[in-house]
Protein backbone atom coordinates (compact mmCIF):
# COMPACT_ATOMS: atom_id res chain seq x y z
CA UNK A 1 0.00 0.00 0.00
CA UNK A 2 2.89 2.38 0.32
CA UNK A 3 3.55 2.89 -3.33
CA UNK A 4 -0.06 3.49 -4.17
CA UNK A 5 -0.11 6.01 -0.94
CA UNK A 6 2.64 7.49 -2.89
CA UNK A 7 0.92 7.96 -6.35
CA UNK A 8 -1.92 9.55 -4.63
CA UNK A 9 -0.12 12.16 -2.79
CA UNK A 10 1.86 12.98 -6.23
CA UNK A 11 -1.66 13.27 -8.07
CA UNK A 12 -3.32 15.32 -5.53
CA UNK A 13 0.02 17.63 -5.15
CA UNK A 14 -0.61 18.55 -9.22
CA UNK A 15 -4.20 19.17 -8.79
CA UNK A 16 -4.73 21.28 -5.93
CA UNK A 17 -1.25 23.32 -7.78
CA UNK A 18 -3.52 23.79 -11.15
CA UNK A 19 -6.69 24.23 -9.02
CA UNK A 20 -4.78 27.01 -7.01
CA UNK A 21 -3.04 28.62 -10.01
CA UNK A 22 -5.12 32.17 -11.71
CA UNK A 23 -8.59 31.05 -13.25
CA UNK A 24 -7.68 32.74 -16.06
CA UNK A 25 -9.18 30.75 -18.49
CA UNK A 26 -11.60 28.84 -16.25
CA UNK A 27 -13.33 32.56 -15.17
CA UNK A 28 -16.78 32.82 -15.70
CA UNK A 29 -18.01 33.96 -19.19
CA UNK A 30 -19.43 37.35 -19.02
CA UNK A 31 -20.70 40.00 -21.21
CA UNK A 32 -20.95 43.87 -19.84
CA UNK A 33 -22.72 46.91 -20.42
CA UNK A 34 -22.00 50.52 -19.13
CA UNK A 35 -24.60 52.41 -17.48
CA UNK A 36 -25.68 55.42 -18.83
CA UNK A 37 -26.23 58.54 -16.76
CA UNK A 38 -29.71 58.75 -14.87
CA UNK A 39 -29.94 55.24 -16.15
CA UNK A 40 -32.14 53.07 -13.13
CA UNK A 41 -31.59 49.12 -12.86
CA UNK A 42 -35.25 48.21 -14.91
CA UNK A 43 -34.05 50.90 -17.46
CA UNK A 44 -30.84 48.99 -17.97
CA UNK A 45 -32.31 45.63 -17.85
CA UNK A 46 -34.79 46.70 -20.34
CA UNK A 47 -32.31 47.54 -22.69
CA UNK A 48 -29.89 44.89 -22.35
CA UNK A 49 -32.58 41.83 -22.18
CA UNK A 50 -35.70 43.39 -23.27
CA UNK A 51 -37.17 42.56 -19.64
CA UNK A 52 -37.62 44.89 -16.65
CA UNK A 53 -38.05 42.06 -15.16
CA UNK A 54 -34.91 40.41 -15.58
CA UNK A 55 -32.57 43.17 -13.18
CA UNK A 56 -33.36 40.28 -10.34
CA UNK A 57 -32.19 37.47 -12.35
CA UNK A 58 -29.03 35.98 -11.24
CA UNK A 59 -27.48 35.82 -14.27
CA UNK A 60 -27.72 39.51 -14.24
CA UNK A 61 -25.37 41.22 -11.87
CA UNK A 62 -24.33 44.99 -11.70
CA UNK A 63 -20.48 45.73 -11.29
CA UNK A 64 -18.91 49.44 -9.20
CA UNK A 65 -16.19 51.01 -10.69
CA UNK A 66 -13.79 48.26 -8.25
CA UNK A 67 -15.18 45.21 -10.40
CA UNK A 68 -17.27 44.18 -7.32
CA UNK A 69 -20.29 42.75 -7.81
CA UNK A 70 -23.30 45.30 -6.07
CA UNK A 71 -26.50 43.36 -3.64
CA UNK A 72 -29.63 43.85 -5.81
CA UNK A 73 -31.19 45.54 -2.73
CA UNK A 74 -28.68 48.40 -3.67
CA UNK A 75 -29.85 48.44 -7.30
CA UNK A 76 -32.29 51.84 -6.38
CA UNK A 77 -28.38 53.89 -6.35
CA UNK A 78 -25.70 52.70 -9.29
CA UNK A 79 -24.12 55.13 -10.67
CA UNK A 80 -22.59 55.80 -14.04
CA UNK A 81 -19.49 54.57 -14.84
CA UNK A 82 -20.92 50.92 -13.05
CA UNK A 83 -21.42 48.08 -15.18
CA UNK A 84 -24.48 45.37 -15.97
CA UNK A 85 -22.84 41.74 -16.69
CA UNK A 86 -24.96 38.92 -18.18
CA UNK A 87 -23.08 36.03 -16.82
CA UNK A 88 -23.01 32.18 -16.86
CA UNK A 89 -23.31 30.62 -13.69
CA UNK A 90 -20.53 28.38 -13.15
CA UNK A 91 -21.60 24.40 -11.78
CA UNK A 92 -21.16 24.66 -7.83
CA UNK A 93 -18.65 21.84 -7.76
CA UNK A 94 -17.21 19.01 -9.10
CA UNK A 95 -17.30 15.54 -7.42
CA UNK A 96 -14.40 13.47 -7.95
CA UNK A 97 -14.44 9.64 -7.15
CA UNK A 98 -10.82 7.77 -6.82
CA UNK A 99 -11.09 3.97 -7.21
CA UNK A 100 -9.08 2.05 -5.11
CA UNK A 101 -6.07 0.45 -6.50
CA UNK A 102 -5.16 -2.99 -5.52
CA UNK A 103 -1.37 -4.16 -6.34
CA UNK A 104 -1.09 -7.29 -8.21
CA UNK A 105 1.12 -9.87 -6.98
CA UNK A 106 4.46 -10.09 -8.70
CA UNK A 107 4.74 -13.14 -11.24
CA UNK A 108 7.20 -15.49 -9.87
CA UNK A 109 10.16 -15.98 -12.32
CA UNK A 110 11.83 -19.16 -13.73
CA UNK A 111 15.30 -20.04 -11.63
CA UNK A 112 16.97 -20.07 -15.14
CA UNK A 113 15.48 -17.18 -17.92
CA UNK A 114 16.87 -15.84 -20.70
CA UNK A 115 17.53 -11.76 -20.14
CA UNK A 116 15.52 -9.53 -22.76
CA UNK A 117 16.41 -6.46 -24.22
CA UNK A 118 15.53 -3.41 -22.71
CA UNK A 119 13.27 -1.49 -24.38
CA UNK A 120 13.27 2.95 -25.13
CA UNK A 121 10.49 3.69 -22.30
CA UNK A 122 12.55 1.11 -20.38
CA UNK A 123 15.96 3.13 -20.98
CA UNK A 124 14.41 6.80 -20.72
CA UNK A 125 12.68 5.80 -16.91
CA UNK A 126 16.12 4.27 -15.96
CA UNK A 127 18.15 7.41 -17.64
CA UNK A 128 15.87 10.20 -15.95
CA UNK A 129 15.20 8.53 -12.68
CA UNK A 130 18.24 9.24 -10.76
CA UNK A 131 18.10 12.61 -12.15
CA UNK A 132 15.31 13.80 -11.39
CA UNK A 133 14.56 11.90 -8.55
CA UNK A 134 10.72 10.43 -8.67
CA UNK A 135 9.72 7.52 -10.03
CA UNK A 136 8.08 8.46 -13.67
CA UNK A 137 5.03 5.68 -13.17
CA UNK A 138 4.20 7.86 -10.26
CA UNK A 139 3.85 10.83 -12.81
CA UNK A 140 2.19 8.83 -15.43
CA UNK A 141 -0.24 7.61 -13.12
CA UNK A 142 -0.62 11.62 -11.92
CA UNK A 143 -1.42 12.22 -15.48
CA UNK A 144 -4.38 10.18 -15.73
CA UNK A 145 -5.82 11.70 -12.97
CA UNK A 146 -5.16 15.72 -14.11
CA UNK A 147 -5.38 15.47 -17.76
CA UNK A 148 -8.80 14.62 -17.91
CA UNK A 149 -9.72 16.86 -15.30
CA UNK A 150 -7.65 19.89 -17.21
CA UNK A 151 -10.03 18.93 -20.23
CA UNK A 152 -12.95 19.11 -19.13
CA UNK A 153 -12.46 22.60 -17.30
CA UNK A 154 -11.32 23.94 -20.77
CA UNK A 155 -14.45 21.93 -22.57
CA UNK A 156 -16.57 24.02 -19.38
CA UNK A 157 -15.30 27.16 -20.62
CA UNK A 158 -15.84 26.92 -24.16
CA UNK A 159 -19.37 26.19 -23.33
CA UNK A 160 -19.34 28.89 -21.00
CA UNK A 161 -18.46 31.43 -23.80
CA UNK A 162 -20.92 29.98 -26.78
CA UNK A 163 -23.59 30.06 -23.80
CA UNK A 164 -23.68 33.66 -23.06
CA UNK A 165 -23.14 35.03 -26.72
CA UNK A 166 -26.85 32.76 -27.16
CA UNK A 167 -28.03 34.93 -24.71
CA UNK A 168 -26.85 38.09 -26.21
CA UNK A 169 -27.52 37.41 -29.28
CA UNK A 170 -31.22 36.55 -28.38
CA UNK A 171 -31.74 39.67 -26.35
CA UNK A 172 -30.47 41.34 -29.32
CA UNK A 173 -32.40 39.62 -31.71
CA UNK A 174 -36.02 40.30 -29.76
CA UNK A 175 -35.32 43.50 -29.43
CA UNK A 176 -34.60 44.37 -33.17
CA UNK A 177 -38.03 42.69 -33.88
CA UNK A 178 -39.97 44.41 -31.11
CA UNK A 179 -38.58 47.88 -32.03
CA UNK A 180 -39.11 47.03 -36.30
CA UNK A 181 -43.00 46.15 -35.86
CA UNK A 182 -44.01 48.75 -33.42
CA UNK A 183 -44.61 51.59 -35.98
CA UNK A 184 -46.57 48.76 -37.71
CA UNK A 185 -49.20 47.91 -34.83
CA UNK A 186 -52.44 48.64 -35.14
CA UNK A 187 -54.23 46.17 -32.97
CA UNK A 188 -52.64 44.74 -29.40
CA UNK A 189 -52.99 41.77 -30.63
CA UNK A 190 -52.11 42.12 -33.55
CA UNK A 191 -48.62 40.73 -35.48
CA UNK A 192 -48.24 42.86 -38.39
CA UNK A 193 -44.82 40.73 -38.57
CA UNK A 194 -43.32 36.96 -38.60
CA UNK A 195 -39.81 36.50 -37.71
CA UNK A 196 -37.48 33.45 -37.10
CA UNK A 197 -33.96 33.29 -36.14
CA UNK A 198 -30.62 31.69 -37.22
CA UNK A 199 -28.01 31.69 -34.82
CA UNK A 200 -23.87 31.01 -35.68
CA UNK A 201 -22.52 31.30 -32.37
CA UNK A 202 -18.95 29.60 -33.60
CA UNK A 203 -19.06 32.58 -36.33
CA UNK A 204 -20.44 34.69 -34.33
CA UNK A 205 -23.65 35.55 -36.61
CA UNK A 206 -27.01 35.88 -36.53
CA UNK A 207 -30.10 36.20 -39.21
CA UNK A 208 -33.20 37.94 -38.13
CA UNK A 209 -35.52 36.49 -40.97
CA UNK A 210 -39.15 38.55 -41.46
CA UNK A 211 -41.92 38.19 -43.55
CA UNK A 212 -45.73 40.05 -43.75
CA UNK A 213 -48.04 39.21 -40.89
CA UNK A 214 -51.43 37.54 -41.98
CA UNK A 215 -52.90 39.93 -44.95
CA UNK A 216 -49.88 42.40 -45.02
CA UNK A 217 -47.46 42.85 -47.85
CA UNK A 218 -44.83 44.86 -45.62
CA UNK A 219 -41.64 44.26 -45.60
CA UNK A 220 -40.59 42.61 -48.53
CA UNK A 221 -37.44 43.39 -50.62
CA UNK A 222 -39.37 43.29 -53.78
CA UNK A 223 -41.47 46.41 -53.79
CA UNK A 224 -40.60 47.95 -51.16
CA UNK A 225 -36.68 47.67 -51.07
CA UNK A 226 -35.89 51.18 -49.71
CA UNK A 227 -38.73 51.88 -47.22
CA UNK A 228 -37.44 48.21 -45.23
CA UNK A 229 -33.17 49.61 -45.79
CA UNK A 230 -34.61 52.37 -44.02
CA UNK A 231 -36.09 50.72 -40.89
CA UNK A 232 -33.66 48.64 -40.31
CA UNK A 233 -31.26 51.49 -39.82
CA UNK A 234 -33.78 52.95 -37.75
CA UNK A 235 -34.03 50.26 -35.53
CA UNK A 236 -30.02 49.58 -35.22
CA UNK A 237 -29.34 53.36 -34.67
CA UNK A 238 -32.16 53.18 -31.84
CA UNK A 239 -30.60 50.04 -30.15
CA UNK A 240 -26.99 52.01 -30.63
CA UNK A 241 -25.35 48.45 -29.66
CA UNK A 242 -21.83 48.56 -31.55
CA UNK A 243 -21.10 44.99 -31.22
CA UNK A 244 -23.57 44.17 -33.90
CA UNK A 245 -22.82 44.71 -37.45
CA UNK A 246 -25.62 44.58 -40.07
CA UNK A 247 -24.65 43.26 -43.88
CA UNK A 248 -26.82 43.80 -46.68
CA UNK A 249 -30.17 42.34 -46.91
CA UNK A 250 -31.43 39.85 -49.27
CA UNK A 251 -34.40 37.47 -49.87
CA UNK A 252 -34.61 33.64 -49.37
CA UNK A 253 -37.84 32.15 -49.91
CA UNK A 254 -40.02 34.76 -48.97
CA UNK A 255 -38.45 36.24 -45.89
CA UNK A 256 -36.28 39.47 -45.48
CA UNK A 257 -32.67 38.42 -44.33
CA UNK A 258 -30.63 40.77 -41.83
CA UNK A 259 -27.50 39.70 -41.48
CA UNK A 260 -25.80 40.30 -38.43
CA UNK A 261 -21.81 40.00 -37.70
CA UNK A 262 -21.37 40.14 -33.30
CA UNK A 263 -18.10 41.09 -32.41
CA UNK A 264 -16.59 42.38 -29.06
CA UNK A 265 -16.25 45.78 -28.55
CA UNK A 266 -15.57 48.42 -25.80
CA UNK A 267 -18.68 47.24 -24.33
CA UNK A 268 -17.85 43.93 -23.92
CA UNK A 269 -14.70 43.88 -21.83
CA UNK A 270 -15.81 41.87 -19.61
CA UNK A 271 -15.97 38.35 -22.25
CA UNK A 272 -12.96 36.50 -21.15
Amino acid sequence: MRPIKKIFQCALALVLALAAAPPVAFSQSSVCYQIRAGETAAQLARRITGDARNEYQPWFQIIDSSSRSVPKSQYDRIRRGWRACVVKESNEGVVQRVSQLEAPPAPELPAASTPTAPTATTVVADVLRPILGVDLTLVWLAGLVVVPWFAWRILDHYVGRRSTSVIVMRHFAYRFVSEFERPLIQQPKERPVRSQLRLRPARAKLEILLAPGRGRRYPNLSDHRKNVEYDVGRVVRLLADESFVSDPLYTQAGWVVVPFRFKVGQKHTGVT
